[in-house]
């Protein structure tokens, strides 16, 4: 009897084990259907947001016909890249100067910050973005988030954080920042040039770098919106190019 009475006892907390376990996997397998349909809403609005860098056919009619730029024929040594990029520069301010630029919402494509006649910081780097690459050029977009004392969390969801757009063409030696809103290249006192994630640390390194470019920034390659306000479809999600982010992760 006793042994009896023994095994029933382990039978039956045996059978109301069975419930507990039951009830853990049921939520784990809805937390990891959660996580998966989330991750996939995430993966179709990124490809769906997705800002394109490829060139259209208006972006080279603006390039050729309008700018008066021309493809190298031949390699170009570095300080004949130095001078094509400033050139570039100088010819796109010529038609459309820094200022109040394009409102939210609409289309901000080479075309229409020439039509506009003045841009933002996020207007004219976009045409610079895709002018050096017309040129031959590797060429990427960069927000730049400023730090402020808040963390980099913080400050990206923060509202009114301040920012600025500019680009980086890789030049013979290396990634060089271009600004879109003053006449400045971030090559130092002895030539050599600086990408995005260093102009800030090494201020000293360079002759007169503008003044809103003293203070620390976070650089976001292939990041053009917090808010996707800038570029089609205009949803609330942030904008990018996802091939130029992801490219910068792995390769930097």
């Amino acid at each position: 009897m006793r042994v009896g009475c023994h095994t029933g006892f382990i039978l039956l907390r045996c059978c109301s084990l069975r419930p507990k376990s039951s009830s853990l996997n049921r939520a784990v397998w809805w937390l990891l259907l959660a996580a998966s349909l989330a991750f996939a809403s995430f993966v179709t609005l990124a490809v769906y947001t997705n800002v394109s860098t490829s060139l259209t056919q208006d972006d080279i009619t603006v390039f050729e016909s309008q700018l008066d730029l021309r493809k190298p024929l031949v390699s170009l040594t570095y300080s004949q890249e130095l001078a094509l990029i400033r050139s570039v520069q100088s010819r796109v301010w010529a038609k459309s100067p820094p200022g109040n630029g394009i409102a939210p919402y609409e289309d901000r494509e080479p075309a229409s910050l020439l039509k506009t006649g003045n841009g933002s910081c996020y207007d004219i780097s976009r045409t610079l973005d895709k002018a050096y690459m017309y040129l031959g050029f590797k060429s990427r977009h960069v927000y730049l988030l400023f730090r402020g004392n808040r963390t980099f969390l913080g400050a990206l969801f923060h509202y009114g954080q301040p920012s600025h757009a500019v680009t980086e063409v890789m030049t013979s030696k290396g990634w060089l920042f271009v600004d879109s809103i003053s006449p400045w290249i971030a090559v130092t006192k002895d030539g050599e040039p600086v990408g995005a994630d260093d102009v800030w640390k090494r201020l000293d390194a360079f002759e007169k770098p503008p003044a809103y470019l003293r203070d620390p920034w976070w650089a976001i390659r292939g990041m053009y919106s917090r808010k996707g306000q800038f570029y089609k479809p205009y949803m609330m999600f942030p904008q990018f190019s996802w091939p130029d982010f992801l490219d910068w992760l792995v390769a930097g």
